[in-house]
């Protein structure tokens, strides 16, 4: 039988999650597949952090994080930090779950307890960006913003659709944004006029699914994707490529996968990491290959 640290935060629908994780735990209890469950309430931010960060690896089996991208960020961020081993299951509780989507982390009691009886194991990349980590994404420029200036009361209203309405009523600012970039991927080095680039370990950015087509959480490498200057008429095309799987075709678009990513602009950004707000450029984005690792369901 296992035993099991579960970092909450109680924030993510508390009533609802709470709920589920009773009855994910009465599960496991009855099943006898868990005989130990310590369970911690983040209060603030960076508690799911030091939790992680500074608790005995060797008094449980897995790690459970409870929360949005933000959360699964921050315990990712300490597992990484203090070099721990054990797996890492994820309970998604937050308004997009990207990570956890891309993962096909099931939502359902049964499925979250066949998971963990499984108990499959999978290793995957993690990026780090200045002194700061990210599972998911990295991005700066247009809309890249929005997910950190959409209030918690906003994404309790209206969930997902809280992106998509508070983006509608900044496009035309949205629209103005020229940022000129200076690349450098492992040893390629060019210059960009853009609208807004990714960093990404995995293919859904913001909900939306294939945005990297060719994303991968354990070939060592990032993918990188650039919208270029354009006008909305080409923009309106790219949106038609993209529903069509072929913008990574598109001549607006520049996609390259690399190691180490090195990226200066002449202006002051702030970097969206996993859906909360980072780091500024200039940005050094390397890739730490296999160094956590995740259970997910069986095949």
């Amino acid at each position: 039988m296992k035993r099991c640290l579960i970092i909450i935060n109680p924030s993510s629908g508390k009533h609802i999650i709470q709920n589920k994780l009773d009855r994910i735990i009465g599960q496991l209890t009855l099943q006898n597949i868990v005989e130990h469950f310590e369970i911690f309430y983040t209060e603030k931010k960076d508690d799911a952090y030091y939790k992680t960060r500074d608790c005995d690896e060797n008094q449980y089996d897995f790690i459970m994080s409870v929360g949005g991208d933000g959360t699964l960020n921050e315990v990712i961020s300490g597992m990484v930090d203090s070099h721990k081993k054990i797996p890492l299951c994820i309970l998604a509780a937050g308004t997009v779950n990207d990570f956890a989507n891309y993962l096909n982390i099931p939502n359902s009691v049964n499925g979250i307890v066949e998971m963990i009886k499984n108990f499959n194991v999978i290793s995957s990349d993690v990026g780090k960006i200045n002194n700061q980590y990210f599972i998911n994404v990295a991005a700066a420029g247009m809309f890249s913003d929005i997910s950190f200036v959409v209030s918690k009361e906003e994404k309790k209203k209206f969930g997902p659709l809280a992106y998509y309405f508070k983006g509608m009523t900044q496009l035309p600012q949205q629209l103005s944004t020229n940022l000129h970039l200076n690349v450098t991927v492992d040893d390629e080095s060019f210059e960009e006029d853009a609208y807004m680039f990714a960093i990404t370990n995995t293919n859904r950015v913001g909900g939306f699914d294939g945005i990297i087509p060719f994303a991968d959480i354990n070939d060592g490498k990032l993918d990188l994707v650039i919208v270029k200057r354009c006008s909305v008429t080409d923009l309106i095309a790219l949106i038609k490529d993209y529903r069509f799987g072929k913008h990574d075709k598109s001549p607006f678009i520049h996609y390259v996968q690399g190691q180490h990513i090195h990226i200066t602009c002449d202006q002051d950004l702030t970097m969206d990491i996993d859906g909360e707000e980072g780091t500024h450029l200039p940005i050094d984005v390397h890739t730490l290959q296999k160094s956590i690792q995740l259970l997910v369901p069986l095949k």
